[in-house]
């Protein structure tokens, strides 16, 4: 009987935990989402250069690889959870400073600088804490409704964020962003801890050869994401120049998404690869038809397709890491999938800094969606759960 109240007791204690980080995940992208796809547009309008626009990019990049070490260790120290709330404070910060640029002209490498310790901040004390606060058998449940509950920031923000942004002015936006990080923030600072301070973090004991095919598979995801994020954004301004045409198309395919990632999070873990499979091949093939678009009607097609795919592969991709990571030591593997996003990033926009420098902006856009083929196909190498 004591077991038995004591079991129940310890799933009641997860299942609080994961909605704290639903709140706050959900809250969090809804707040990004519906800024971050427009940074560079809005750089773009105040007539920074592609230069200066990929450079941010890489200072951000660098300063998220460099921090990430040393930060994990302090959040080990202060809490993960008042970590992630701080992270997202900071972001807040820097979303001001953003909205600030044109009247007291921030260095962009110093804006880019605290992006990059904000996400040093958040990313794997978040993995982290969201598999410890999981039962095993509930991985693919738990990561379905995460990756819906994603789908309907991603899939909302945009619009939303393009509308208050054409006709209420950009800054409005950023000052809606602000609050929303505010309140994504607010469970993080208050209440439990969710993970326990006996976790050891030594950066050596990274499985950099053993979840080598993990570590490529997140690169992969990482790099296809900030395409969509940043430069697909971009590429589809110069065809429909408005905020809130970029956001509408943005935004096209959200509700069959989050109905495809809840029904893959209830089918069972062993069967999952199919879905993945399909997942990356609608990816990969969205990513390379981006090339052809000339109107509003295929951007809104190619988007429709590339949120069906993500709705078919983030779940059993999500479910597969999270396994993965249960069976290595957590915090030095969080840490090597983090520092395998850092440097898939630094060579994207590295690469794409070098190439503004020479050719037009349309050129260095193509080249960028180029990019996303092969990283939306590595994504496949990811794990199986039977295999780690």
């Amino acid at each position: 009987m004591t077991q038995r109240v004591t079991h129940h007791y310890y799933h009641v204690l997860r299942l609080r935990e994961l909605r704290r980080l639903y709140w706050a995940q959900t809250i969090k992208e809804l707040a990004s989402s519906m800024v971050s796809i427009f940074v560079p547009i809005y750089l773009y309008r105040l007539h920074y250069g592609l230069p200066a626009i990929m450079g941010y990019f890489v200072i951000g990049t660098a300063a998220w690889g460099v921090t990430q070490a040393p930060l994990l260790r302090w959040s080990m120290r202060i809490g993960f959870n008042r970590a992630m709330g701080l992270s997202l404070l900071i972001e807040g910060v820097q979303i001001l400073m953003l909205a600030t640029i044109p009247h007291l002209h921030w260095s962009l490498w110093l804006v880019a600088s605290i992006w990059g310790v904000s996400l040093s901040l958040y990313w794997p004390q978040f993995r982290a804490c969201f598999i410890r606060s999981l039962l095993h058998r509930q991985i693919a449940t738990a990561t379905g409704v995460s990756s819906a509950l994603l789908m309907l920031a991603l899939g909302v923000a945009p619009a939303v964020g393009g509308a208050i942004a054409s006709w209420l002015g950009i800054g409005v936006l950023y000052v809606v962003s602000m609050v929303c990080f505010a309140a994504a923030a607010a469970p993080l600072l208050v209440g439990s801890e969710i993970i326990g301070r006996d976790e050891r973090f030594d950066w050596r004991e990274a499985p950099w050869r053993e979840a080598w095919r993990d570590l490529v598979s997140n690169m992969g995801s990482e790099v296809d994401a900030n395409i969509a994020a940043s430069i697909w954004p971009l590429a589809i301004f110069l065809i429909v120049p408005t905020y809130v045409g970029v956001g509408v198309l943005s935004s096209v395919g959200v509700i069959a998404s989050i109905g495809i990632a809840l029904y893959v999070s209830r089918r069972r873990l062993r069967g999952m690869g199919g879905y993945l499979k399909h997942g990356v091949n609608i990816v990969a093939l969205t990513d390379a038809v981006r090339l052809a678009v000339q109107s509003a009607g295929q951007i809104a097609g190619i988007n429709l397709f590339y949120g069906l795919g993500q709705a078919l592969l983030v779940t059993p991709f999500y479910s597969r890491y999270y396994q993965n990571a249960e069976r290595e030591a957590l915090l030095p593997y969080l840490y090597a999938m983090q520092m395998a996003c850092v440097l898939g990033d630094l060579v994207l926009w590295g690469l794409l800094l070098l190439l503004s420098l020479v050719v037009p902006v349309r050129v260095v856009l193509v080249v960028g969606l180029v990019f996303a083929i092969p990283a939306g196909y590595i994504i496949r190498l990811i794990r199986a759960p039977q295999t780690a």
